[in-house]
């Protein structure tokens, strides 16, 4: 069938004229629509509307933006604009016939045309930050906010053309920056007050669009209305207690959208400066607004938009060790939700390493821990690093074991582990500690999850039976594999050789094992074998009865030592 044939098949539809290939002008609902039907020659092509010629049809989707045609062109003289009928990447419009196309592309276009007050205002609300930063009167503004929920002041800084609301305490780490020059290269501005209200009732609350321009009005609905209580009562009080000292204000509003948090901010103008509360501000002084284009930015919210969950937000991390394992860690827990991490790395990065270092040659000759702080830094300014250019010692570890919420030991010496192992059972320590480690040839790696108030420890996996230290018992290479891993550098140095895929599967296992820890799901002491192939939990391993640390033998100890006193 033709693409004319096809929407002749339509009652509510008139066919008005074929140009081109299959481009058709139609008659919908008393409006017209120029269809460019999708290539035979390519299957992932798609059917696209365009509304001609109607400057005063606003329905949600119809893009804003005309694209002229003139004179001497194969279409008719005037005004098109897009009809967006699909999300990026929700059809795959290669199982589709060219038929099946189009009208799908028809029928959408019925669906969108006839929809209910209620339901243009839900897909409204999907697009509301499209529409209000298309329309908006003054440069964009970043927003950094600690919660979403409660009415509070926000702080203004200024760097160039770059403005930032923020929310008292959320610690930006690059806003006492400097440039060359030594000056400071954010500025706090006072001149406008600005402050946060979140909505707590969306309804009837849609984007400036054509036709319809924001006003006072908008604003004044929104703290002030009649008919539906858009803000919470303690919010509505604090706004009746809360003086301003300047004459204009900044409001930043947020409201839960249909799949995502909405914010938006509005400069309101007023006519005197006179000590006044936030609410007679507006409804009394208030005579007109700017729309502010508006970027929420704060770590939490960049977090939630990508479905982080909040398990590590907020938690202070402990790393020990920042080389290749580490390297790849540290950015992963960053992007995860911890966003205060302290790093101890006595060495440096050299060469050798380049490969299989996450950032890959950034940073050679260079302390590890060193570099890798300054690299989390860049990932977002909320993130706090605490670095340490040197190896994390007894003295250290209690000292931060005072402030640090979880424990991750990256470390490959098994001497060292075995040593805090011991330190952290004697300190009693009450936080989660996390061992994770490779064996050389990159099949396999481990991950050791310990709550000292429990039975099983490291110390368990040297532990035979008979309460005798033994070599690692969770290994899974045999010896000939292990020889044939090592590279020698001479004077007895030696290199474990595993490549790049034993990190990344390491890591996702690590964030995965983190998860379950703290919802939870695992409570006892675990030991996670990760192959390429499968992730397992042993079972036989730890607790160890006879282990020395944290067995049946250190309570006999303790006993022991009771009854002689």
């Amino acid at each position: 069938m033709t693409a004319k044939e096809i929407l002749e098949t339509y009652d509510n539809i008139v066919v008005i004229q074929v140009y081109l290939e299959d481009w058709v002008m139609f008659r919908l609902f008393g409006k017209e629509f120029l269809l460019m039907s999708p290539s035979k020659d390519d299957i992932s092509s798609t059917a696209t509307i365009c509304l001609y010629n109607d400057e005063g049809l606003d329905f949600p989707h119809i893009l804003l933006k005309n694209i002229n045609i003139d004179e001497g062109e194969m279409l008719p003289v005037g005004k098109y604009r897009l009809v967006c009928l699909y999300e990026q990447e929700s059809v795959v419009q290669s199982l589709f016939s060219y038929e099946d196309k189009i009208m799908d592309a028809v029928d959408r276009l019925i669906e969108l045309l006839t929809m209910t007050k209620t339901e243009r205002e839900k897909e409204f609300q999907k697009e509301f930050l499209y529409y209000w930063n298309s329309a908006a009167d003054l440069q964009c503004a970043d927003v950094y906010l600690k919660q979403d929920i409660k009415f509070c002041k926000l702080q203004k800084y200024c760097s160039g053309t770059i403005t930032r609301y923020i929310e008292q305490d959320v610690g930006l780490m690059d806003l006492n920056s400097r440039n060359s020059k030594g000056e400071r290269k954010w500025q706090q501005h006072f001149e406008t007050e600005v402050f946060f209200i979140p909505i707590t009732d969306s309804r009837e609350i849609l984007p400036p669009y054509r036709n319809h321009f924001w006003t006072i009005e908008n604003v004044k609905e929104i703290i002030y209305g009649k008919q539906i209580n858009h803000i919470s009562a303690d919010t509505y009080f604090q706004l009746k207690s809360e003086i301003v000292y300047t004459q204009n204000v900044i409001l930043v509003f947020e409201m839960n959208g249909v799949h995502t948090k909405v914010c938006f901010a509005v400069m309101v103008k007023c006519k005197n400066r006179s000590g006044r509360t936030l609410l007679e501000k507006v409804n009394e002084d208030g005579i007109e607004i700017s729309l502010i284009a508006t970027k929420r930015k704060d770590y939490l919210y960049l977090n939630e938009i990508i479905g982080n969950d909040r398990i590590l937000y907020d938690k202070k991390v402990l790393l020990v060790g920042g080389g290749s394992l580490g390297s790849y860690v540290a950015p992963e827990l960053v992007k995860n939700g911890a966003s205060d991490i302290v790093l101890y790395d006595g060495d440096k990065l050299y060469d050798e390493n380049r490969m299989r270092w996450v950032f890959g040659g950034l940073g050679i000759n260079s302390n590890k821990a060193n570099i890798l702080g300054l690299l989390l830094k860049m990932i977002h300014p909320q993130v706090h690093t605490e670095i340490h250019e040197n190896n994390l010692d007894e003295e250290a570890l209690k000292s931060e074991l005072q402030s640090v919420d979880l424990i991750i030991f990256t470390i490959g010496s098994s001497d060292m582990q075995l040593r805090f192992n011991r330190i952290l059972s004697e300190l009693h320590c009450k936080i989660p500690v996390f061992f994770v480690w490779l064996e050389a040839g990159g099949q396999y790696s481990h991950i050791l999850t310990v709550n000292y108030e429990k039975q099983g420890c490291f110390e368990c996996l040297y532990t035979n039976a008979d309460g005798e230290l033994v070599n690692n018992r969770a290994m899974l290479n045999t010896e000939a594999q292990l020889e044939s891993s090592l590279v020698r550098n001479g004077c007895g140095g030696t290199r474990a050789a595993y490549g790049t895929s034993v990190l990344l599967r390491t890591v996702a296992v690590l964030l995965n094992i983190m998860q379950k820890v703290f919802s939870g799901e695992i409570k006892n002491n675990t030991l996670i074998d990760i192959l390429s192939d499968k992730v397992s939990y042993p079972a036989h391993i730890i607790p160890m009865e006879g282990c020395n640390c944290c067995g049946n033998r250190k309570k006999l100890q303790m006993c022991e030592t009771e009854t002689s006193k």
